[in-house]
């Protein structure tokens, strides 16, 4: 959920949701805009302030529809957010349209019932890590995920935690439990934000890399993530991973 809030420095402010993942959000498209170091010190503030994950700031594009940049509640930068990326696609009624990134970015769609982004392969990679069942992969974000047996019996906060000191500038941590071929549940423990979050956008998508890299197939339906905040579904065609999520998860409230 979305709600306006005030101006800072000419800027629009919100705090919003998708699927449980929270941010505040400051608009500066029509500002003159901050600095990195106002918006670690904003997003540090504010994060605390209103309770959420993550700060999204909004600033105009030269060649897409809008620039966005995500702050963690340390200060920290990432590279990219794919509910925060969703959120903003409907907050500024993108049905069709591009979002940029740090180091990447996401064609947008959507329909009456479903919001979705789409991000180019080319930016992921797979590494295999000692443990059994377990990957790092980077698909916008660092993530490991480690396929798990039961979601409920793995200590996720501790294993994500005990990650941090292998991974200087943090990583994210998903662990993902198979109900049938296309169905799985996903827990997340989040970089920055150093606990778990209802959803990621992108440990989703990087959840799926994961699948297809162990089972040795690419799969042709697309897959559903459940997790606590609402459910994904992640599905491939040629070089572009789609995550969707439905509009229901990421409704809007103006005060």
């Amino acid at each position: 959920m979305i709600t306006k809030n005030t101006k800072f420095n000419g800027s629009k402010e919100y705090v919003g949701s998708c699927c449980g993942n929270s941010f505040v959000i400051l608009d500066c498209r029509n500002s003159d805009g901050l600095d990195k170091q106002t918006k670690a010190i904003f997003a540090m503030e504010n994060i605390t302030k209103y309770g959420v994950d993550s700060a999204l700031f909004l600033s105009k594009s030269r060649d897409m529809d809008v620039f966005m940049e995500i702050f963690e509640k340390d200060g920290s930068e990432s590279d990219s957010c794919g509910n925060g990326t969703i959120l903003i696609a409907h907050l500024l009624d993108l049905e069709d349209g591009r979002v940029e990134m740090k180091d990447n970015a996401a064609l947008v769609g959507g329909d009456a019932e479903k919001q979705s982004i789409q991000m180019n392969i080319k930016f992921s990679c797979i590494e295999e890590l000692d443990e059994e069942n377990c990957l790092f992969v980077r698909m916008g974000e660092p993530h490991v995920v480690r396929l798990v047996e039961n979601l409920d019996e793995f200590d996720l906060v501790g294993f994500g935690r005990r990650l941090q000191e292998k991974y200087p500038n943090g990583v994210n941590v998903d662990i993902i439990q198979k109900i049938e071929d296309s169905r799985y549940r996903i827990k997340t423990y989040e970089r920055g934000v150093f606990a778990e979050t209802d959803s990621c956008g992108t440990g989703s998508l990087s959840s799926y890399l994961a699948i297809s890299h162990f089972s040795g197939k690419i799969h042709s339906d697309p897959i559903e993530f459940i997790s606590a905040g609402g459910n994904h579904w992640v599905s491939r065609k040629g070089n572009m991973l789609k995550l969707e999520t439905l509009k229901k998860f990421c409704k809007i409230k103006t005060l």
